[in-house]
């Protein structure tokens, strides 16, 4: 008899059904009265099995409707790319780029703005003291009304300070566009990616099921006499992101 639990039988199967086509995009599973019929097994290891493929990122619950196979691709980050000046000279901003060249419908929520004490990890790469205020900007990012990233940005105070960043909306292209203008320009980046499980506040904002780690990037911009003047903590859901880079190779 094989050791494996049931309901990772049942899941391993389903899982089969999506990869191999059987179960396309937007195909509506089973009921977990129906599974349990078809695999000789009770409701709850059905639901268990459900579960899995749902902290996998391959099927999604919709309220009322049922679980459906995943329709929707990852949003792909185009890394290096994305804070090309092009975008903002014609007017885009980096996540609206990305969502709508994909197809998808960008949506940017400002759920704060304010003065912050900066944490000791954003003063040491921007050059402060532990404490020293910054500008805090908090943003929930959605395509196609699906929470796909949450960043908190923080500038640096005596380049915000009575200015257009402390608006929810600072410029037709964006806060990289709005730096800029201010004589800061973005001409090297460094970003920091780390893996970890979400933090209750952050799960909850991003609607995300047991299981589901994100990815947490730390971007730092830096102008052109070399001072680092902007860092944000971008939270992005693995399931829905994909980080992808085309570099050179001397």
């Amino acid at each position: 008899m094989s050791q494996t639990p049931p309901s990772r039988r049942m899941a391993d199967a389903l899982r089969q059904a999506i990869l191999s086509g059987e179960l396309a995009p937007g195909a509506k599973l089973p009921s977990e009265r129906s599974l349990a019929q078809s695999y000789g097994a009770a409701r709850n290891t059905a639901r268990q099995a459900i579960a899995i493929l749902q902290a996998e990122g391959l099927v999604e619950a919709q309220h009322g409707r049922g679980v459906f196979v995943r329709r929707r691709p990852p949003i792909r980050r185009l890394a290096q790319d994305r804070y090309a000046r092009r975008y903002r000279a014609a007017g885009g901003a980096p996540f609206r780029t990305e969502a709508e060249s994909q197809g998808r419908r960008a949506q940017v929520q400002v759920t704060d703005i304010g003065p912050a004490p900066a944490p000791f990890w954003v003063a040491r790469r921007l050059g402060l003291r532990e404490g020293e205020q910054v500008l805090l900007r908090k943003n929930r990012y959605l395509a196609d009304d699906e929470p796909v990233q949450l960043a908190n940005t923080y500038v640096r105070w005596d380049i915000a300070e009575g200015t257009a960043l402390l608006k929810p909306v600072p410029g037709p292209s964006g806060i990289y566009a709005t730096l800029e203008s201010f004589g800061h320009q973005l001409v090297r980046m460094q970003e920091d990616v780390s893996a970890r499980m979400p933090l209750p506040d952050e799960a909850a904002a991003l609607g995300l099921g047991r299981g589901v780690p994100v990815l947490e990037l730390i971007h730092t911009s830096f102008d052109q006499d070399g001072q680092a003047f902007e860092v944000t903590q971008s939270i992005l859901p693995a399931d829905r992101n994909l980080l992808a880079y085309d570099l050179p190779v001397d």
